[in-house]
């Protein structure tokens, strides 16, 4: 089948590159993703959990006050305390931003509480017309900190916005400097490695275009399918994009690339070397390209809609490389021909390789690199228990972002809880008893873990009420979500009976948002498991074999999230781990880290079935495919590592774990502990799978119509095109 596909592409590569019109098609005429983009937790949960049902009941009864809010704080130059001008001019601010009718703006107003106990610090409550992300609240943030600033121009007081609606607004300003710094970057390392590795300027050059050409056309794709399908998509989806694309797309280039530069310094002509190269690797491509799309069809399955709406444009990417690498590349080389390896050509096969000498020891010695990386990675492993999430997206953005600078000058004078308060909604089918209402205040004053609780506000008809909390804690921390999710919804609860009572607000939010993920995690995890063992066995026709590559990219995975844990909670003393890099390192490893296995394997296999025994079939492998993954694998770890730069948390913790991940997959799974444990399990390893009748030959040694023998200069020249 790939033979034949890279036969008719080599032949008619015009016509090929022809569906560049469609590709052109799809980037001008689809719908811009930032359309279909949100950052807002809660519009992905369920609408059976109980911070929806809240939003549900505030949005009905309380519009005005269920909306998006912020916090606008003011302080002196000088960092002096507030003087009584000072208190004026902050009341007069209130007055001003509230009679100027900004679009999106409900109130902006002074309370008896605006004031801290410290004198230092003023903050005036403002109320938007929306949620967090809605257009409307993202256009008036900016608009109301430039009248604020102007409105206290020359009167040496300076004002800062905060809250649910200012910290989104800055996160989709940071995730898109983000995703500028993550396209440079990988840009720039790309064409330096490239360049490195085959020295050819076009190399280098052509990855990069061609990637950047799928990139527009997936993200248009991907807005059609939102469009279509009516789903909004998470804010971390398009940096994701770029590394996934840039990434996987130069793996797959490369594997050809190797593969036909080792059949053209066997002295094959151009032709010919591509033919084949194509249609052996694009095997290997495909299946790695459809254990990556398993993996992330697996997030299809997760109830939390952040996760499950990754699916379908990380699918799209990685089917559109497959097809680009399948197509659109092999017609570039067919006819870029010789020109390709511009100026020096493809060169030779180095009279000395370091991995033909690892090959030679490993298919000697397998237990000492089997047992070797097994320590290492059960280290590493042992880090993965002391994994702790973090909720707190404000932590996570640059400490330069002036939502994160406002709320820290406002924690220093207010209690912790005022950036976001949690809002208890009382519910009836008739007027609520007064009684019952004092009752219920009472009950969550006496909270542990909650500072002040507001009289309640109650509709003009009786029927529902407003208890708003403020707790001790910060909002996002693990401490508020305990205080939310325990007595503070047990208090709420028992509080009025006949009525429903519902427990809102970012922190509540966020305690569903963690539960539905943990069982998210428990149904994610086996279905890609499931799914890619299959496929495994499927390219493999080997069951153990199968089965001994998944129990190792597992491995890699809970190694990989032990160098997190280890990195960023004990060398660095973070207090958390983003709650979402688990599940999404496991699938990135799981999938991504796999190429080099499968592209290890498949050439044991190629071997192992020309008639090559199980630690022959090991040695060649990795002779001829270990530079092919350590030198994809550098690429696709700087490639992910290039989210570091962002100055974004949870992107810089995925960044980094990934990078590990591709490292430990590239450098010590695929060429050491995989062809081990073939080498150690010997025929059981390749179950099912029957040798050629001609035991003792290679792929190599069964060349129909190779007249070239091996010479010592070139000890690969006698190997077939299928090798």
């Amino acid at each position: 089948m790939f033979g034949s596909i890279a036969r008719t592409v080599i032949a008619h590569p015009w016509r090929v590159i022809g569906w560049i019109v469609l590709a052109a098609a799809v980037i001008v005429f689809a719908p811009s993703l930032d359309d279909y983009t949100t950052g807002n937790q809660q519009s992905f949960l369920p609408s059976t959990f109980e911070s929806v049902e809240a939003q549900a009941a505030g949005d009905a009864s309380f519009p005005a006050q269920s909306g998006a809010t912020g916090s606008l704080v003011v302080v002196r130059d000088d960092g002096a305390a507030l003087t009584a001008a000072d208190q004026t001019t902050v009341a007069g601010l209130a007055t001003t931003l509230g009679t100027d009718a900004i679009p999106g703006v409900v109130s902006v107003q002074e309370t008896p509480q605006s004031l801290s106990t410290d004198g230092l610090t003023a903050a005036l409550s403002v109320a938007f017309d929306g949620q967090p992300g809605d257009e409307a609240v993202d256009d008036a943030v900016p608009a109301l900190r430039t009248a604020s600033d102007e409105a206290l121009a020359g009167t040496g007081l300076t004002s800062a916005l905060t809250g649910n609606a200012a910290i989104q607004v800055d996160t989709t300003s940071a995730y898109a400097s983000a995703e500028r710094t993550i396209t440079i970057a990988t840009v720039l390392l790309i064409v330096l490695l490239l360049g490195l590795v085959f020295r050819s300027p076009l190399i280098a050059v052509i990855p990069i275009v061609v990637i950047g050409v799928v990139l527009s056309v997936v993200t248009g794709l991907t807005a059609l399918l939102a469009d279509l399908l009516d789903f909004q998509v998470s804010d971390t989806l398009q940096p994701i994009l770029v590394v996934v694309l840039f990434g996987v797309g130069t793996d797959y280039i490369v594997f050809v690339l190797f593969r036909y530069r080792e059949h053209l310094r066997r002295g094959e002509t151009h032709r010919e070397a591509l033919e084949v190269s194509v249609g052996v690797v694009g095997r290997v491509v495909a299946s790695s390209a459809l254990t990556v799309i398993g993996a992330f069809a697996a997030l299809l399955f997760a109830r939390l809609e952040s996760l499950s709406t990754l699916a379908p444009g990380l699918i799209v990417a990685v089917a559109v490389m497959l097809l680009t690498a399948l197509t659109l590349i092999p017609a570039l080389f067919a006819l870029l021909g010789r020109s390709l390896f511009w100026p020096l050509g493809p060169g030779r096969e180095p009279a000395r390789s370091p991995f033909a000498a690892v090959g030679r020891f490993t298919a000697r010695r397998p237990v000492v690199p089997a047992l070797g990386v097994g320590a290492v990675l059960v280290v590493l492993t042992l880090f993965a228990s002391g994994y702790q999430a973090t909720y707190d997206t404000l932590d996570e953005l640059p400490a330069s972002t002036a939502s994160r600078q406002a709320y820290t000058t406002l924690d220093a004078s207010f209690p912790a809880g005022a950036l976001s308060p949690t809002q208890v909604y009382v519910v009836g089918s008739a007027p609520l008893d007064p009684t019952a209402l004092t009752t219920l205040a009472t009950n969550l004053a006496a909270v542990p873990g909650v500072s002040t609780v507001a009289p309640p506000s109650v509709t003009t008809d009786g029927t529902a009420a407003l208890v708003t909390v403020v707790l001790a804690d910060d909002p996002y921390s693990g401490a508020a979500m305990a205080t939310v999710e325990g007595p503070l919804r047990e208090a709420a609860h028992g509080s009025v009976p006949g009525a429903e009572v519902y427990v809102g607000g970012q922190t509540s939010a966020f305690v569903d948002v963690r539960d539905q993920l943990r069982a998210d995690t428990g149904r994610v995890f086996p279905i890609a498991a499931v799914i890619i063992v299959v496929i495994l066995g499927l390219l493999l026709t080997a069951l153990l074999g199968a089965v001994n590559l998944l129990v190792c990219v597992a491995l890699t995975f809970t190694a990989t999230l032990g160098a997190v844990v280890l990195l960023y909670l004990h060398a660095l003393g973070y207090g958390g781990i983003d709650f979402s890099i688990p599940i999404v390192l496991y699938l990135f490893v799981v999938a991504i880290g796999t190429d080099y296995n499968i592209l290890i394997a498949a050439r044991m296999h190629e071997e192992y079935r020309a008639g090559a025994g199980a630690r022959e079939a090991a040695r060649t492998a990795i002779t001829h495919d270990a530079p092919t993954a350590a030198a994809a694998g550098i690429i696709l770890a700087c490639t992910f590592a290039s989210l570091m730069l962002t100055g974004i948390a949870n992107l810089a913790e995925l960044g980094f774990g990934v990078a590990v991940g591709i490292v430990v997959a590239a450098f010590l799974m695929a060429p050491l502990l995989v062809p081990a444990l073939s080498a150690l399990e010997g025929r059981a390893f390749w179950w099912p799978t029957r040798r050629h009748a001609d035991v003792g030959h290679t792929a190599s040694e069964q060349a129909p119509g190779r007249a070239q023998e091996p010479t010592a200069q070139d000890p690969t020249a006698g190997m077939s095109p299928a090798s």
